[in-house]
């Protein structure tokens, strides 16, 4: 007779972070000492061991309050199974606390809202202050052309893609403009669609 697999596992592995973006706090430059110093509070009240975190590299960022740190953190992961799948639930950083993969991803795409929202936002008073100048919006159906006429003079630096690495969608003669995010699922005209209609943003999906 085979014995039963246990309907939930629990599995150590490695994980590398391959772009880890840190904030460097403080004066003066962040080390691979302090960057491991931060990575470590990932496991929040039981902070990661120091042999759990290896720094493979810190390298400066694009602006100079950043820098981009890759590092290879020792985790643990329970499996469960539903019928005959096996799935990933949760994860542990620390000695302590699992946490939710659902929750933790669910947390990601809310925030990806978020940010992605502020984003358009700012794109959006950008063409205003275009259209307050010149009296009509940008007139174009491509992004870049849309960057190339509000930056720098309009908007700081050029907004060109959302916080899932897709391009907005811009479409604007010269008295009234759409512009999208796809959202979530990365295709446009659907129900994830995150859009600003002349301003005015569109309530954001739940």
């Amino acid at each position: 007779m085979r014995p039963r697999i246990p309907a939930t596992i629990c599995v150590g592995a490695s994980v590398l972070v391959a772009s880890a973006l840190l904030l460097a706090q403080g004066r003066g430059s962040l080390d691979a000492r302090g960057a491991r110093e931060l990575i470590r509070q990932l496991g929040g009240a039981a902070a990661l061991e120091k042999g759990r975190v290896r720094i493979k590299s810190v390298t400066p960022g694009i602006g100079g309050n950043d820098v981009i740190v890759e590092a290879q953190l020792e985790a643990a992961f329970r499996l469960t199974r539903d019928q005959n799948t096996w799935r990933v639930a949760e994860v542990r950083l620390g000695d302590r606390q699992w946490e939710s993969l659902e929750l933790i991803t669910e947390a990601l795409r809310r925030e990806k809202i978020r940010r992605t929202a502020a984003l358009m936002q700012q794109l959006a008073g950008g063409l205003e202050a275009y259209r307050r100048e010149r009296g009509n919006y940008v007139v174009a159906d491509d992004m870049a052309v849309v960057a190339d006429h509000l930056s720098p003079r309009y908007l700081s630096a050029p907004l060109r893609f959302d916080l899932w690495g897709e391009p907005f969608a811009y479409h604007g003669t010269a008295a009234s403009y759409r512009l999208a995010s796809a959202g979530p699922d990365h295709k446009l005209e659907t129900g994830d669609d995150l859009v600003v209609e002349n301003g005015v943003l569109r309530p954001l999906p739940q």
